[in-house]
């Protein structure tokens, strides 16, 4: 379970950067948002801002259930939050492999492929820890 939050976390870093990176004005728009503009306007990068906070929350969720962080929620909070996640981050993949930018597809669906499998594994592994 520790593993697999390690890459989990790893493999959602690009996802973070990105959306930094798009709220801040950089010209990265062909990887995301099926690469509609080259840069994001200034009107839709305040868009960002919640799914930014949304994934460092995940990022944070996924460790502490992979025990790499110490808890500083309930654990059976956490073990929620990391099914909330999971299917959060399920969802993000489906839209990313599902994208007209090819470089989107190709680019980013590794990524999030990857960070699914290992909110899935890591919240299934919480399950394991029932009454510990």
């Amino acid at each position: 379970m520790m593993i697999s939050a390690i890459i989990g976390a790893v493999t959602f870093l690009p996802s973070i950067a990105l959306n930094i990176a798009l709220a801040n004005g950089a010209p990265l728009g062909m990887y995301a948002m099926c690469g509609r503009h080259k840069v994001v306007p200034k009107e839709v990068r305040r868009a960002f801002v919640v799914p930014i906070i949304m994934q460092f929350v995940a990022l944070f969720v996924l460790l502490s259930a992979g025990q790499i962080i110490p808890e500083t929620i309930p654990y059976a909070i956490t073990r929620i939050l990391a099914f909330f996640f999971s299917l959060y981050v399920t969802f993000y993949t489906a839209t990313v492999l599902f994208s007209t930018s090819s470089k989107e597809r190709h680019v980013m669906g590794p990524f999030a492929i990857a960070t699914s499998v290992c909110f899935w594994v890591t919240a299934f592994g919480t399950l394991a820890l029932i009454g510990k």
